[in-house]
């Protein structure tokens, strides 16, 4: 039982149960009515604690690269007390390619010292025994970035199922690798019986065209009708993906899904110990929150960003929300206008 979490945050009045051990979470409010936001904190970090990526993908929304820096050790630290002081649960590395960190395994620890359950997601490079083993001890979970070449991921996941490490597969879905994903799903199952599950990441036009965001068509429909029916390995979406996720039809269990999180349950720490809501919005805006000036839980409450997410997911139809037919829509209540950030929606103004 040491590993299972309940909590009831009063102020948002809702109830959450989270194994750490199996990472089973629910979140349930009184009456049966979902609870809009967390008030004392994000349940959710996601954190930069690299810019340092060898691959140097065109694709890469935060264009990392060789001359990427890492976050030092002593401002996760920081990260790390004020998380503990919100009550945030999990945290979920990233980059850059997390693991390259010359003190990823030390950061691993401190996050478990902490009571948080860290998870990752990697492209391969620079995984040695060591970052195996202190995966498989400390982890959640640990994810694979799924692009060409292929090889080395499928390696990694041969590695890791060695190991007994929960293991899932990220998919970048967009307008260029919809026929890609269908190939994986039809014609791949050696690779997705050893995984945990595949998810689906949406394609987020930062540092690239937007002319590559996923578009409504055939074979995204076809897509989604063959996810429907798959039972090699669960699946799993970003909430952007949300607006897209009625394709599934009967398929999709309501009570699986969550509309955008943030601001609401979760935010992001980039590798400059900078708070956002999400980050999607860490190379276009100038409003994040210093945690070296201010505190996790004076941003989550106060910060300029955080307050305009929120706003922006409470209420159809406002003056910020960049579709403003979603004020008749009657799939509002399920997603809620999408992304408020990039038009990256099945639905188009």
């Amino acid at each position: 039982m040491a590993n299972q979490i309940t909590r009831y945050y009063k102020e948002s009045d809702y109830m959450i149960f989270f194994d750490q051990a199996t990472g089973m979470f629910v979140r349930y409010g009184r009456n049966n009515v979902d609870p809009f936001h967390n008030a004392s904190g994000p349940e959710l970090l996601d954190i930069a604690i690299s810019n340092y990526c060898e691959r140097e993908c065109e694709f890469c929304y935060r264009r990392s690269n060789r001359q990427g820096k890492f976050m030092p050790l002593e401002d996760y630290g920081l990260a790390m007390a004020q998380a503990k002081n919100v009550g945030v649960l999990q945290v979920a590395l990233g980059g850059g390619n997390p693991n390259q960190h010359p003190q990823f395994i030390e950061i691993l620890k401190m996050t478990r010292d902490h009571g948080i359950v860290p998870s990752y997601t990697t492209n391969g490079q620079g995984m040695t025994e060591a970052v195996y083993e202190a995966t498989k001890k400390y982890c959640g979970a640990m994810a694979v970035s799924w692009y060409a070449p292929y090889l080395e991921a499928q390696e990694l996941i041969d590695r890791a199922k060695r190991y007994q490490i929960k293991t899932n597969i990220h998919f970048l879905l967009g307008q260029n690798t919809v026929a890609e994903a269908i190939d994986l799903i039809q014609n791949r199952h050696d690779i997705l019986e050893k995984i945990n599950a595949l998810v689906f990441l949406n394609y987020k036009p930062i540092h690239s065209p937007e002319s590559l965001c996923l578009r409504d068509s055939e074979d995204v429909k076809r897509l989604f009708g063959l996810l429907g029916q798959l039972k090699t390995c669960k699946i799993g979406f970003d909430s952007c993906m949300i607006s897209y996720l009625p394709l599934m039809g009967p398929e999709l269990a309501l009570e699986t899904v969550e509309f955008c999180e943030a601001g609401r349950f979760s935010a992001y720490i980039s590798e400059d110990l900078m708070l956002y809501p999400c980050s999607f919005i860490n190379d276009i805006s100038k409003n994040g929150v210093d945690l070296r000036t201010r505190t996790l839980g004076d941003g989550w409450r106060n910060g300029e960003e955080f307050i305009m997410a929120r706003e922006k997911l409470r209420t159809p139809g406002t003056q910020n929300q960049p579709i403003s037919a979603c004020k008749t829509c009657e799939s509002y209540a399920f997603c809620r206008g999408g992304c408020q950030f990039f038009n990256v929606n099945r639905c188009r103004d």
